[in-house]
């Protein structure tokens, strides 16, 4: 991880953090709209790893996790050279589906200025059919769900 460091509040929310780079911005220095999926990505990523259960591992047995819906609601902007965090938690994970949902706050203020969800379905690599999530990914990912629900 060199651009990241992971924490695991006790909310729930698991964090990563790091600094805008001049590229995620446009011509007025402020984030562009298309970043903050990559940043939802790159949150989601770092959750499965803090898991345990890294998406190499579902890729391993065969599985893809489609994105079938994604929504951002942009509340402030971001600037280039920001630290920003980004803080990922699953809100439902059902056999073949799961929905995760997103802050990204600015860690200078803690000021939420991005949230979003996304959508994904389990289908297999090879023929493209939804499938059920592997063990023990399945199993971890419903614990975290049960674990920000507290």
């Amino acid at each position: 991880m060199t651009r990241m460091d992971m924490t695991m509040p006790p909310d729930g929310w698991f964090s990563v953090r790091f600094r805008v780079r001049f590229a995620e911005t446009d011509a007025a220095g402020i984030v562009h709209h298309s970043v903050y999926l990559v940043w939802f990505e790159e949150g989601r990523s770092e959750f499965s790893r803090q898991l345990g259960m890294p998406y190499s591992g579902l890729e391993q047995a065969g599985v893809e996790l489609l994105l079938t819906r994604s929504e951002v609601r942009y509340l402030k902007a971001i600037r280039y050279d920001e630290e920003i965090e980004i803080r990922t938690r699953t809100s439902m994970v059902k056999s073949r589906r799961m929905v995760f949902e997103y802050q990204a706050a600015r860690v200078a203020d803690g000021v939420v200025a991005a949230t979003g969800t996304t959508e994904h379905l389990a289908v297999s690599r090879t023929s493209g059919r939804p499938v059920r999530i592997p063990e023990p990914f399945f199993s971890s990912w419903k614990r975290a769900v049960v674990a920000s629900s507290t």
